[in-house]
């Protein structure tokens, strides 16, 4: 049976010059469940007296029990999915920051879609990037991907209207704050506590050591793959 997917796509670590790891990852679901992700979180922010947008930036030890219950949320739904990349930035062969967006979409993309199926892709809008990056990303995507899987759409949008986007925002900052080392407080001794906590609750809730532990290319939860090493 066809199925129509959303595939939202985000991008951390990517111009952070004192990180070696640059992570690009998305959240999936069908299309008839976002509605539903969208009303929960929304609950969830009420709930908290949170507003604006929500992502890895704005975590903070002052609205601990809410990032706590979003991530409790995420590791409980059956509707949402999460895969990243991680990339050595030494080691893509890319010519700049653009080729190794290609190459590193082209990763998280291409081994994570279906037969049959239909997938939207919707990726957060960044500023002074190339013209016609995401027509050329579909092309290069679509030649690896089953014949029968078809790739709808491929559009930007704007992360502050888009929560899905922002929940893929929140996850990947995480597996970047932890790839990274910022974790480790003999690395860096002014990282947020609150971060790292969140970092090792994920872990938790997902049953590993660390939330940046790769893992077997069929996880469906929270897949983590480690790319150029």
């Amino acid at each position: 049976m066809t199925q129509i997917a959303n595939i939202y796509c985000d991008e951390s670590r990517y111009s952070n010059n004192q990180d070696s790891y640059l992570v690009i990852g998305a959240v999936k679901c069908l299309r008839e469940d976002k509605a539903d992700i969208v009303s929960d979180i929304e609950r969830l922010k009420a709930r908290h007296g949170i507003s604006g947008e929500i992502g890895w930036k704005t975590v903070s030890k002052s609205k601990a029990d809410f990032y706590m219950e979003i991530v409790d949320w995420f590791a409980n739904s059956n509707r949402i999915v999460f895969r990243c990349v991680m990339a050595n930035k030494r080691n893509l062969w890319s010519r700049d920051d653009e080729d190794a967006f290609y190459v590193v979409y082209h990763q998280l993309l291409s081994h994570w879609m279906a037969s049959d199926n239909i997938y939207r892709i919707y990726l957060d809008r960044k500023k002074n990037s190339r013209n016609g990056r995401i027509p050329t990303l579909k092309q290069k995507v679509m030649r690896d991907v089953p014949e029968t899987a078809t790739i709808a759409c491929a559009e930007e949008v704007e992360s502050r209207e888009c929560v899905p986007v922002q929940i893929a925002d929140l996850l990947i900052g995480a597996v970047g704050y932890a790839q990274n080392g910022h974790a480790d407080p003999t690395k860096f001794p002014n990282a947020s506590p609150f971060k790292s906590e969140l970092c090792s609750h994920i872990a938790k809730l997902l049953g590993r050591s660390r939330i940046n532990q790769p893992t077997v290319q069929c996880e469906r939860k929270f897949n983590v793959f480690l790319f150029g090493e």
